[in-house]
Parts: structure tokens; sequence; C-alpha cells
């Protein structure tokens, strides 16, 4: 099974995103949730999909505060001892399981982390990077899910949102060695994608240090 795009969908499914994004314009998250969470059961590679489902449980986070669900830590670990098999034997089966969890406003950290695993297993390269830009949302403040972020996106060879994340890593701990070197990486592959050697050095020093 490979990821789809909404306009890869049946007539009848599009429709139907169609209405959830209207539903998510006017606040209808329940709905949103109904809606997007029945497709991913028989669309798991809707991936886009998956992105508005997430708008609408994130909005929810927002207007209560920024005081989200996940605060359950055995939750997380709850979910990672019951999946922990289905990676190698069936990543389909552990995503299909991380959108159960979604459908049922359940938010942890381990959602996401396996739920990047199993798109990695699956080739799945839009859910992997969802998966990751997920987290770092679900954790403003942490350091941690912007640096698995920035390195999925310099995998999949997206430079440039890469660099953002690392600027944001390197201002909150600006001797993050790891950031550094991932930010060097980064600015030499955004300046060969303009097709532009002559600024990699600069393009580097300067926003290492600006």
């Amino acid at each position: 099974m490979k990821e789809l795009f909404i306009s890869e969908l049946d007539d009848r499914l599009q429709k139907q995103v169609r209405s959830a994004r209207e539903a998510l314009e006017k606040g209808g998250v329940d709905y949103v949730v109904q809606v997007c969470g029945e497709l991913l059961k028989h669309q798991p590679g809707a991936y886009e999909v998956r992105g508005i489902l997430w708008k609408a449980l994130y909005s929810e986070i927002q207007a209560s505060s920024g005081v989200p669900w996940f605060k359950n830590k055995s939750s997380s670990l709850q979910f990672k001892l019951s999946t922990r098999s289905l990676l190698k034997k069936d990543p389909l089966a552990l995503m299909l399981k991380c959108d159960e969890q979604l459908r049922g406003k359940q938010l942890f950290s381990e959602l996401f982390i396996s739920m990047g695993k199993a798109a990695e297993a699956l080739g799945w390269t839009e859910s992997r990077v969802f998966a990751c830009q997920a987290l770092s949302e679900l954790k403003p403040d942490h350091v941690a899910p912007r640096l698995a972020l920035a390195q999925v996106l310099m995998e999949v060879g997206r430079p440039q949102p890469a660099i953002e994340s690392l600027e944001w890593i390197l201002s909150k701990e600006p001797s993050n060695a790891n950031a550094q070197t991932l930010l060097k990486n980064a600015s030499v592959a955004e300046t060969l994608q303009r097709g532009n050697w002559e600024d990699t050095d600069t393009s580097f020093h300067s926003k290492k240090h600006s």
C-alpha cells in the first residue's frame, strides 16, 4: 500500500474530505474526527486526511489553553508495550493502531514516535514527516522533537524547513553539537538545491552566527 493524495481517492471520499475541511473551518472538531478517522480505517495511506484530523485535534488543544490530553504517561507506556511487536511484524497494523488512538483523542508522545517508525518501515515519507511535525507541535518547548523533525526533513531532501527547526534549537541551546552539524549539512544541501556552490560557506556561517 502506498501513500495517497486526496485527489487519488474516489469522488465519494473526496466529497467527505471537503465536508470535513468545511467543518474544521467552523469548529466542528467532532465531525472532522469522525469523518477523517473513519476514512483512515480504509485508506491509511491518505496522509493529507491524517493532517486534517490532526489540525482538528490540535485546535482543541489550543482552545483548552494548551493543556493537552497526553499528560497521562501511563497511556504512552501501555501503548508502547502493547504494540512493540507490530513494527517488525506488521507496520501497517501499527499505523492503524496509531490512527485509532487519534480517533479516540488519545494523544501522547509514544503515539507519534510509533507512527513515525511505522511510516519509515512502510516507506511513507509524508506520514513520517507528519508524525515528527505533530510531535514537535505537541511539545513545542522541547528540543528533542524538533531535532528529530530536522533529521527526517534532511533525510527526505527538505533542507529549508530543517534549517528553520535547527535555528530554533540553537536559539535555545547554542552549544547543541548535533544541531550545529545538521545545520551545516542543511545549509550545504539548500545551496546545492539552488545550484549555487559559491554561497555554501557564507550561508552556513551567516546562519550559525545570526
